[in-house]
């Protein structure tokens, strides 16, 4: 990856729908090459998916939280049943394997506390996996642009 790739990525986080021409006069390339390096950036992983950046708030999803889970046994039947029931369940934004006192965080975004309270009590808590919970509900966003720095 040289300095062109960079500077590729760099212009799609911020506009992952800029066309050809303003992504070649962006990056100072013609639009053949950028549509070349775009491409191969596509088929090496670099870049995953395109997608719109849609407002929670707009959209009636009100309250999002941080939900640390612990499972009641590190096994992998365990962990697969945890994981199943993360990707099937609406809400989830996010959900990292960390270190410390739980196993998991959860991103969650919801329209109201009625609603995290249900997906905490109703789903998570009711799995048979999982131990105990702790919910810590965002009071203000300081930052949500997730650009990587490259």
């Amino acid at each position: 990856m040289d300095e062109f790739d960079r500077k590729i990525l760099n212009a799609l986080q911020r506009d992952s729908a800029a066309g050809r021409a303003d992504l070649a006069r962006q990056v100072g390339l013609s639009e053949s090459q950028v549509v070349r390096r775009r491409q191969a950036l596509e088929q090496s992983g670099a870049i995953r998916r395109y997608r719109a950046d849609l407002d929670a708030r707009a959209l009636g999803l009100a309250v999002t939280a941080f939900v640390h889970v612990k499972l009641k046994g590190h096994s992998d039947g365990n962990a697969r049943r945890f994981r199943d029931l993360v990707r099937l369940t609406p809400g989830i934004l996010e959900a990292h394997a960390v270190t410390g006192d739980f196993d998991y965080l959860l991103k969650i975004c919801v329209a109201d506390l009625d609603a995290l309270r249900d997906l905490v009590n109703g789903v998570l808590l009711m799995h048979a996996t999982v131990d105990r919970v702790r919910s810590e509900i965002v009071l203000e966003i300081l930052r949500d642009d997730q650009l990587l720095v490259l």
